[in-house]
């Protein structure tokens, strides 16, 4: 047993966890930050709102898949990180908060900021618990940290009473929580389910966010050439497989592209891995290979038929579930698997010169594929994808128009799309992994709400690259009106923000692109200020609703019914 105050046990059981960042803003920096700096290697970042310390968590969680940690303070301080938290704990990533709160012995009086946290968070995280006993800190610690990364990851959220900060009491030695429990599935699950994709006609792998988090990356490119199958992905399982890759058949739901939906709309079966198969990802359940049998494999067994009935259902990590559905599959005939890989290519030939238009168009405005293909040719290998939320740069969901060429390098926002999020969490991503380039697409309408954290990039000299493909407005509402016969509401900029000079004048680079022959010039810029540590901001003026083929099929369809 050790003397030592609560803020000092925290700090400490932050630094026993491998944690190297914490996101937030003080209050009082005695609460945490001084312990964190005074006795640990464990680095404060300071971000300008509390929502950009969970945005930066949520991108720091998903390419470490370890907890991203976030520290803030009562009141308004607590309310502002209920957004990112609920999208931590939708798109399954361990963010654990940990809060200042309210003086203890003035609950209920009318105390200064006072709220009932728990109940506020209770029901965007896994758990949340108030500390009364600082004696409790290291069994809470713990907890906090086994809760966040087991079973289905997700949020936790822990308050401290700013009175009990001075107090002094014998805790026990602060031991490193549980580290993520892994289970394989039952193994006559495994053999039904190796004998139905032996036989299959026409298999597809189909890839959520689960599957990334898992690391099963390898596992899915060996089962995928051992078939002979597609690999496609929710936006969440976006970089379980290089999208250059023979399999790579791009996104589902929403974001089919026509070489894909051509493969997933004739299947046979489906291997659904880490997924919950969520509105988006199926376009609301209506979108499914008619007559395919469906094999479930997910680590959460509440989440087994929560959507669709499974022939066969998996439960276990998907790591482990592909390696042993690799190693119990039964020789696939080599005819069968040469014809898939033939009409894989095909697909992918017949989409080309679609591609290839988009890729090449010299209209003006400039049109988001020609943006999208350039990023991919410049900024090329080892670039992180973070994904924003709108209908501009909903282009970049759409393979092959925009490709993540390496495993892991994507990092989505989960099922809520918090607008901002993605811009912010650049920041996130590049502490991260510094050795990777980040490049975020985002409409004009997410980057107004994060102007501030600019100014954060370039005090931490993140080398990020900010692509705002600006329409001026609101642009997927607004397509809706337009779709709708109705009048532009309260959705289009009629002063819209100079985001160039704003960048400038918060020491990043600044560029506005008006023609497609300044795209190359202006990347390359930004390319080169990023590795100088030097954060870089396009603004690149974009023609109004010019959206993929796709997207605008489903919207017109919900217009008409």
């Amino acid at each position: 047993m050790q003397q030592k105050t609560i803020w000092r046990a925290v700090a400490e059981a932050l630094a026993a966890e491998g944690v190297d960042h914490v996101f937030g803003l003080p209050g009082n920096p005695k609460h945490l930050v001084y312990d964190l700096t005074e006795h640990t290697p464990v680095e404060f970042v300071l971000v300008r709102d509390e929502k950009s310390a969970v945005s930066c968590a949520y991108a720091y969680a998903r390419l470490k898949r370890r907890p991203g940690i976030v520290f803030s303070n009562p009141g308004p301080g607590i309310t502002t990180l209920v957004t990112g938290m609920l999208e931590a704990t939708s798109g399954s990533l361990p963010v654990i908060a940990i809060v200042n709160g309210v003086v203890q012995g003035q609950e209920g009086m009318g105390a200064f900021q006072e709220l009932d946290a728990v109940s506020l968070m209770r029901p965007v995280t896994k758990w949340a618990t108030r500390v009364t006993d600082p004696r409790r800190i290291p069994w809470v610690m713990e907890r906090a940290f086994a809760i966040a990364m087991n079973g289905r990851p997700g949020g936790v959220f822990i308050e401290i009473p700013s009175d009990l900060a001075d107090e002094t009491v014998e805790m026990p030695a602060y031991r490193a929580g549980y580290r993520r429990h892994l289970a394989r599935p039952a193994a006559q699950s495994v053999a039904a389910a190796a004998e139905a994709l032996a036989a299959a006609r026409q298999p597809l792998l189909w890839c959520g966010s689960g599957a990334v988090f898992s690391g099963a990356g390898p596992a899915v490119a060996r089962l995928a050439d051992a078939v002979g199958m597609a690999v496609m992905t929710t936006p969440g399982g976006r970089g379980i497989y290089p999208e250059d890759g023979p399999y790579a058949m791009g996104q589902t739901g929403l974001y089919f592209t026509e070489a894909g939906k051509r493969w997933f709309d004739e299947a046979d079966l489906v291997v659904s891995v880490g997924s919950r198969l969520e509105a988006f990802s199926t376009n609301s359940w209506q979108f499914w290979p008619k007559d395919a049998r469906f094999v479930q494999i997910d680590i959460d067994p509440e989440t087994i038929g929560m959507n669709m009935r499974p022939d066969i259902a998996l439960v276990g990590d998907a790591a482990l579930a592909l390696d042993d559905l690799s190693a119990a599959l039964p020789p696939v005939d080599a005819t069968a698997r040469a014809g898939r890989l033939d009409k894989l290519a095909r697909l992918k030939e017949d989409y080309r010169p679609k591609y290839e238009a988009g890729a090449q168009d010299d209209a003006t405005p400039i049109r988001v594929p020609r943006v999208l293909a350039a990023v991919n040719r410049i900024f090329g290998r080892d670039t992180i994808l973070m994904k924003e939320n709108g209908g501009a740069d909903l282009w970049c969901y759409y393979w092959p128009h925009y490709r993540v060429l390496d495993v892991d390098d994507c990092v989505p926002m989960g099922e809520q799309t918090a607008m901002s999020m993605g811009v912010i969490g650049a920041i996130g991503a590049k502490i991260a992994r510094p050795d990777k380039k980040i490049v975020c697409f985002t409409g004009d309408g997410a980057m107004q709400m994060s102007l501030a954290e600019l100014a954060t990039a370039a005090e931490l000299k993140c080398g990020v690259t900010w692509v705002v493909l600006n329409n001026h407005a609101f642009g997927w509402v607004q397509y809706n009106q337009l779709l709708g016969q109705k009048p532009f509401v309260a959705t289009g900029f009629e002063v819209n923000s100079d985001f160039s000079e704003i960048a400038r004048a918060q020491s990043c680079l600044g560029l506005r692109v008006e023609r497609p022959e300044q795209i190359d010039g202006a990347l390359n810029e930004a390319l080169e200020a990023n590795r100088s540590g030097v954060p870089a901001l396009l603004d690149v003026q974009i023609e109004p609703h010019h959206y993929h083929e796709h997207f605008e099929r489903v919207h017109r369809a919900r217009i008409d019914h």
